[in-house]
C-alpha cells in the first residue's frame, strides 16, 4: 500500500461531511464504495515533497475536504480529488502510477458493470456523477473525467475495456461543447473532442442533449431525483 492509501484509512466520514454529500444527490451506496472521507491531518510527515508543498506536511491545509480517492482500474489508490464544503474550492492530487493510470472519479463501483458488458456515461465532476446516478439504468457505468475533456488515458481505458456506448454529458456551456465536439482556434489549429477521439479508436458514443441546467449536477440542485429524471429520461 502507499503512504496516501494508509493516510485515507486513518480517515473518516464525518456528519458534516456525509450531509453535505447527500443533499448534492450522492447515494450513502456510492459514497462507501468510493471511500469517501472527510480528511484528517496524518500524525507523520508525509513523505512526498509535491504534496508537502501544496497542503502542509501532514496536510494540514486539507483538514475537513472532502476527500475522494481515485482509484486504478485494478484497484489501487492513484491520488484523490478534495473539496471543501463551505466555499468553492477543488482540488486534486496524483501519485506518480497516476501518470499511466486513467484519472477517473467512479471506478471503484464503475469497472464491474464495464466488464459486464454495461454502456458507460462520463460527466465532467463528482456532483454530475452524482445526479446521473439518480437517472441511467442500474447496469450501466458513470465515470467523471474531472474536466472537460478525455485525455490519451481515458481513451486507452475505454478502448481496453469498454464493448457498450459511451454518453457523453459534459456541461452544456462552452468548455463542456468543445469537449464534446472539438474546436479550432483562432490560428486555425484543430483540436479533437471526445466524439472524434472516441470513434476514431472504434467506440460507439454519442452527445446527450439534455436540459433543465448548464449540468446534471446543477440540474440536482434545481429539482432533484424528479428534475434529474425528466433530463434523463431513460
Amino acid at each position: 500500500m502507499s503512504w496516501l492509501s494508509d493516510a485515507l484509512e486513518m480517515c473518516e466520514l464525518s456528519e458534516k461531511v456525509e450531509e453535505h454529500l447527500l443533499g448534492r444527490g450522492l447515494k450513502e451506496s456510492t459514497i462507501a464504495s468510493e471511500g469517501m472521507v472527510a480528511w484528517t491531518p496524518t500524525e507523520e510527515p508525509v513523505p512526498d515533497i509535491m504534496f508537502a508543498k501544496h497542503y502542509g506536511l501532514h496536510g494540514e491545509s486539507l483538514r475537513g475536504m472532502v476527500v475522494c480517492p481515485v482509484w486504478s482500474p485494478k484497484g489501487s489508490v492513484i491520488g484523490f480529488e478534495a473539496r471543501a464544503i463551505d466555499k468553492k474550492f477543488i482540488t486534486d492530487y496524483r501519485l506518480p502510477k497516476a501518470a499511466w493510470n486513467p484519472f477517473w472519479l467512479g471506478t471503484k463501483g464503475a469497472m464491474e458493470k464495464i466488464w459486464a458488458g454495461g454502456d458507460v456515461w462520463i460527466g465532467e465532476g463528482l456532483f454530475d456523477k452524482a445526479a446521473l446516478e439518480w437517472a441511467i439504468p442500474e447496469t450501466d457505468a458513470i465515470l467523471a473525467s474531472v474536466t472537460a475533456k478525455l485525455s490519451k488515458r481515458h481513451v486507452d481505458f475505454l478502448k481496453r475495456f469498454c464493448v457498450g456506448r459511451v454518453h457523453m454529458v459534459y456541461d452544456r456551456d462552452e468548455t463542456g461543447r468543445r469537449g464534446v465536439l472539438g474546436y479550432t482556434d483562432k490560428t486555425g489549429k484543430k483540436y479533437w473532442g471526445a466524439l472524434e477521439s472516441l470513434q476514431f479508436v472504434g467506440l460507439k458514443c454519442r452527445d446527450v442533449v439534455y436540459q433543465g441546467g448548464k449540468d446534471p449536477g446543477e440540474i440536482w440542485d434545481v429539482g432533484g431525483v424528479s428534475a434529474v429524471k425528466k433530463a434523463f429520461p431513460f
